[in-house]
């Protein structure tokens, strides 16, 4: 039951400002949302997304093949989206933290390309596509926000892909994926990682071996400590530094 306090303070924001939209509460709708809406048109936009839906572990909220009709947005806990190599392995594309949007792989060729797996007890919104194209054509700051987006993930894509040493690869990985919880308000220096060595290395393009013997270069350097999904980083500028060598 909520408090005696948080009763008055939402009457109090409710006469100030009137209720709060669905949107408007969440703690990571500055991650998927364009700035400057007015609130008529946070509104409008809400319509057309769907209310948080919790998933477990492992579910999948779409997989390789299936036709695209919609884009997914990571509401708490993290994802995972994979492809298949030519030999049918699977390869991790990336992870995905609150506020960042999935499927964007489905709007070419109106096919998912990639599947995407809860990595631990989640939540996600689900905006239809279609919907999406009508709204935008009235406020085209939510196409403008979705090129942003679009072009992020290509960023993000090259970046992984650059000629780097493993032990570079690893740190900038770290050092990229800290600056993401940073930006949703977590530590940045400690934070839980649901993510197994295995789908680490699978991201990274290296083998899980060769990602271990890394992981324990680095903490016997003393720049990470990694235990039991807790991953600490105990020099940042030794971090930084393998990063851009």
């Amino acid at each position: 039951m909520p408090s005696y306090q948080n009763h008055k303070l939402e009457q109090f924001q409710n006469k100030v400002v009137g209720k709060l939209s669905r949107c408007e509460k969440c703690a990571v709708s500055s991650l998927c949302l364009p700035t400057g809406l007015s609130r008529s048109e946070l509104i409008d936009l809400e319509s057309m997304i769907s209310a948080s839906q919790i998933v477990d572990k492992n579910s999948q909220l779409f997989s390789i093949g299936e036709k695209f009709n919609a884009l997914y947005i990571v509401h708490s806990g993290m994802f995972k989206t994979t492809s298949l190599d030519e030999n049918g392995k699977e390869r991790i594309l990336n992870f995905h933290l609150p506020g960042e949007i999935m499927g964007l792989d489905g709007i070419y060729d109106e096919t998912f390309q990639s599947t995407a797996s809860a990595l631990t007890m989640s939540s996600y919104c689900k905006i239809s596509f279609n919907n999406f194209l009508e709204i935008s054509e009235d406020y085209p700051v939510l196409q403008a926000n979705l090129l942003k987006v679009m072009s992020r993930e290509l960023y993000s894509c090259k970046k992984n892909h650059i000629d780097i040493g493993s032990k570079s690869k690893l740190a900038l990985f770290i050092k990229t994926i800290s600056q993401r919880f940073k930006i949703r308000g977590y530590s940045e220096d400690e934070f839980f990682l649901p993510i197994s060595q295995r789908d680490i290395a699978s991201y990274l393009g290296m083998a899980e071996e060769t990602l271990s013997r890394i992981f324990k270069k680095l903490q016997k350097m003393e720049v990470v400590s990694f235990k039991k999904h807790i991953l600490t980083i105990l020099d940042r500028d030794l971090l930084n530094e393998l990063a851009e060598s």
